[in-house]
């Protein structure tokens, strides 16, 4: 909890605090009224405190009433009510209502702002808003500098600063913050110092110095018992974080004793179902599942799951929840998911396959959850917690079935494996549109807008309010009810219009709510007789791999040493993104070759026959996204001949393209794709000579700086004669033009550079020339390509900066492959990393010769790269220069001739033919004439 959460107004005497005077005038009713709130609020009565608010609200007025300092007061403390009952929402208004008054009439920089800036910070620190709650807390910071009488409130501020830096997990900085915060109190002769000692001791404990981490939890315990006596709810979370402590220490028997002490308060003062204790017993059952004492862990995490949900009931391990009971709560999906995996590890023990079997049930629940949490708006630390914690849960959900299918030989559990990996890969995707309107993809009516922005942040909002009622001391059992109640109509409606996105506007239902994953019978029928697709699914410790053609489908498991995988992608992602060619080439060299290799071992090898003369579609997993499979090597060569050319690479050997996932691939509306434009091509080569760098801030590039690509305005020139396109160069490369231009076009050529967010990936975006452009910033986000109707059939990002981001999980790749998709374009040729300039024009010349020849696209890019190797000298062949462009998506050829032109061409060739047959029997007739005459004369 923060410290200075709350705040009193003082007055000249210790109470009532509310008081009429001889300048102005109030109500002696509501006088009483305000008093008897503030006694409600100083004996922690929350309810009853906002109960009598809500009665003098309706007698303030605040035209009619003029005492301000009474005002303020009224509006401070009702706001502080409203914080200590979670309804940040409605305690908003209040204080900035109070802040207007204080800069009305007492001044822009009166010391009455400091107790409003606090709890401002305060409700946005518990609303997850790091950022904002500092600026509130430096706004505090900054009045009580100027008003020496509001210094009473420093220590407050320095503090919750520092649960900034803890909560930012900058534990350095908050160290520095909570010391000097503890020196001020000291100083002011604090007597309970208890919360300022837990909290140091976390960040020592974090900083990984435990001798001090523990003379701070045992001073914090010692100060609370000595001040507030044995049961005392703040001692029950004092307890519990000793307990962790020693728990991370290997010290299970305190981490016990401790745990079983916090758990005694918490089940007295509270009682079983609630939060707290919920969570307690939870770290208890963590406790016995570290020891491999599963029984015991599963005992402690069903009592958990009774504590956390509202009416479940059941302490038998192999009962669960429904999903109704769970009511998208985060704390609710860690205890199920920590009891999936304690019956895993039972199974383990036991061999009884009835425990593998219900981990599997568990696991499926935890998937729904994990579906019905994404419903509403989520604050930040819990779309991060969510983020983690969801992708072990598919990764643990996977294995279990893989286990089954390795035990039963029924293939249902094999088939259930692909589809938690394809659940996995559209969970990630939603987890960044979660918090995108539908106003972002165009074509929604503004009701429907209105109504999904609504409900969404109506759930969120019920769900916070019955979560922080369970929290009290003593909770309102009639308004939770009528609040779930409530819930449970909102989710009705919510169900109704993802019914009506489904049937009006089947394209944001399938991006944004399908959960159904594609099955391997629906994706066999789709896929044609020479493509094979690859789908991988990565854990820890583990790589899965699902190979399905039209008529296969194997897995394959491969077990990994620690940091193996990560290693071998690290080292050739490092190979292939260097351009210094210079000094300890032949190490680059061996590193390349052996990473290569090893990659092609752990991802290809096990299919070599499935694969041969087939096209390969992959779908890669995190950071698989960012190496183009091409450079795989099946033969490792010689260590000690420098030779990239003459390498074995994969790409020598398949057509290689790229899927997100096959569900969004192959189980998405109908768009009629094969459409082609009126007009053929349309070519963008911007310059970077006036790029701000306001723009670089959000990357990490040499120099921070976007380099000039001189090699793109020839090669945007010698594509478009080959299909006579328009061209947009310099300062005509405008993200306006390209607005304006490009849904006219069949292919779109952007020779310019891209900058790819891992962490906000919506927010990649294409660099476009910066002209100043009041409407248009020259940034083309991910998220803005969602609503553009584009009728091109492909989209080619050449020479772009697109690697150069930070090396994470590939998400920014995919998100601007999905924004075309969705925007109505279904293929992508892109770069993973910036192309050398000249290597890069003269690879996508071949490539759109080979389009022009009818070439299906992954085999007009195989076709180039193989051409540019053939050709290349030493340096040239190395993969640097050559193989960074993929293809994603759609991979037809875009000149296939349609039957009305075979049946011509058959026509004209047949008239060609006869003509040319019909003159040469003219011409050897006459021959054969003129010599028969010519014998018949002589004789």
């Amino acid at each position: 909890m923060l410290c200075g959460s709350t705040f009193h107004a003082k007055a000249s005497k210790p109470s009532p605090v509310f008081q009429s005077d001889v300048t102005t005038s109030a109500d002696s009713t509501l006088l009483i009224i305000l008093n008897k709130a503030v006694n409600e609020l100083r004996a922690r009565n929350n309810k009853g405190a906002e109960s009598f608010f809500k009665q003098a609200e309706s007698r303030i007025s605040e035209s009619d009433l003029k005492n301000y300092e009474l005002l303020y007061r009224y509006k401070v403390n009702y706001g502080v009510t409203l914080i200590r009952l979670g309804n940040f929402k409605d305690a908003i208004p209040l204080f900035n209502s109070a802040e207007r008054i204080c800069k009305n009439h007492f001044g822009e920089s009166s010391g009455k702002l400091a107790p409003v800036y606090i709890n401002m910070g305060n409700i946005y620190f518990n609303s997850k808003d790091n950022l904002k709650a500092q600026k509130y807390y430096e706004a505090a910071l900054f009045i009580i500098d100027k008003n020496p009488e509001a210094s009473f409130w420093r220590d407050r501020i320095i503090s919750n600063l520092g649960l900034v830096s803890k909560s930012n997990k900058d534990f350095t900085k908050a160290l520095k913050y909570l010391l000097e915060s503890l020196d001020i109190k000291k100083k002011r002769n604090v007597k309970d110092l208890s919360s300022s000692y837990n909290n140091i001791g976390n960040c020592y404990d974090k900083l990984g110095d435990s001798k001090e981490a523990d003379r701070y939890f045992e001073m914090s315990v010692q100060e609370s018992i000595k001040l507030n006596g044995e049961g005392n709810s703040d001692l029950a979370n004092f307890y519990l974080n000793y307990a962790i402590f020693h728990a991370s220490n290997e010290n299970g028997a305190l981490a016990k004793e401790y745990l079983n002490k916090s758990f005694k308060i918490y089940l007295d003062k509270f009682g079983l179902r609630h939060p707290d204790t919920a969570h307690c017993l939870k770290n208890l059952g963590g406790l016995y599942f570290k020891d491999q004492d599963y029984v015991k862990a599963l005992e402690y995490y069903q009592k958990a799951l009774i504590s956390s949900t509202y009416d479940f009931e059941s302490e038998e391990c192999d009962q669960n929840p429904s999903i109704q009971q769970v009511d998208g709560q985060l704390t609710t999906f860690d205890i199920i998911d920590d009891k999936a995996s304690a019956l895993y590890k039972l199974y383990g023990t036991t061999n009884q396959i009835k425990y593998l079997k219900l981990s599997l049930e568990t696991f499926d629940l935890c998937v729904d959850i994990i579906d019905q949490i994404h419903i509403a708006y989520q604050d930040e630390e819990s779309k991060l917690a969510l983020s983690a914690n969801e992708n072990e849960t598919f990764s643990s959900a996977i294995e279990v079935a893989a286990k089954l299918f390795e035990i039963t030989g029924n293939p249902i559990y094999k088939e259930k494996a692909f589809r938690y990996s394809e659940r996995a890969k559209a969970s990630s995707l939603r987890n960044y549109l979660n918090d995108v309107d539908a106003k972002t993809f165009g074509g929604i009516p503004i009701d429907l807008q209105n109504l999904e922005h609504q409900l969404k942040q109506d759930i969120a909002d019920y769900r916070d309010k019955i979560y922080q009622e369970r929290k009290q001391l003593r909770p309102v059992q009639d308004s939770i009810s009528s609040w779930r109640h409530t819930l449970f109509g909102l989710n009705t409606d919510y169900e109704q219009m993802v019914k009506r996105f489904e049937k009006e506007h089947p394209d944001y239902y399938a991006l944004k709510y399908d959960n159904a994953s594609i099955s391997v019978e629906e994706l066999q029928a789709q896929l044609k007789d020479d493509e094979v697709l690859i789908e991988y699914a990565l854990s820890d410790s583990t790589l899965y791999s699902f190979a399905i053609s039209s008529d296969l489908f194997e897995m394959k498991k491969i077990p990994l040493r620690k940091g193996e995988l990560e290693k071998s992608i690290t080292d050739i992602r490092t190979s292939l993104k260097t351009n210094d060619f210079s000094g300890n080439s032949m190490q680059y060299y061996q590193d390349y070759i052996s990473a290569a290799h090893k990659l092609y071992q752990f991802m290809i090898k096990p299919y070599e026959e499935l694969i041969e003369n087939k096209h390969l579609i992959i779908i890669p997993e995190g950071k698989l996204a960012y190496v183009p499979f091409g450079v795989l090597l099946k033969e490792k060569g010689d260590p000690e001949s420098l030779n990239y050319r003459n390498l074995d690479y994969l790409v020598r050997h398949n057509p290689i393209s790229y899927q997100n996932s096959a569900t969004i691939a192959y189980k998405r509306p109908e768009k009629g794709f094969s459409v082609p434009s009126s007009k053929r091509l349309l070519a963008f080569a911007p310059s970077y000579d006036n790029v701000s760098d306001s723009i670089l801030v959000t990357r990490q590039v040499h120099d921070n700086k976007l380099y000039p690509l001189p090699a793109a305005k020839i090669e945007v020139e010698n594509i478009s004669k080959i299909f006579n396109g328009e061209t947009y160069l310099d300062e005509l490369a405008s993200e306006t033009n390209f607005k304006a231009k490009a849904v006219s076009f069949d292919i779109l050529h952007l020779a310019m550079h891209t900058i790819l967010d891992d962490d906000n990936p919506m927010y990649s975006k294409l660099v476009f020339t910066q002209t100043g452009d009041s409407l248009n910033d020259g940034l083309l986000n991910a998220h803005e390509i969602y609503n553009m109707n584009l009728k091109a059939r492909m989209v080619v990002l050449s020479a772009c900066n697109s690697g150069d981001g930070k090396f994470l999980k590939g998400e920014g790749v995919m998100s601007l492959a999905r924004g075309f998709f969705y925007s109505g374009c279904p293929s992508l040729i892109m770069t993973l990393w910036t192309v050398e300039d000249v290597s890069g024009a003269s690879l996508m010349s071949s490539f759109y010769k080979y389009l022009s020849q009818s070439f299906p696209k992954d085999v007009a890019l195989q076709q180039a790269k193989l051409e540019y190797l053939d050709t290349a000298d030493a340096l040239k062949s190395h993969p640097y220069f050559w193989s960074g462009y993929v293809a994603i998506g759609d991979t037809e050829s875009l000149f296939r001739f349609s039957m009305i032109h075979k049946i011509l061409m058959f026509l004209g060739l047949t008239l060609l033919f006869g003509g040319i047959y019909f003159i040469w029997q003219r011409s050897t007739s006459k021959k054969t004439g003129e010599q028969t005459l010519d014998i018949m004369n002589l004789e």
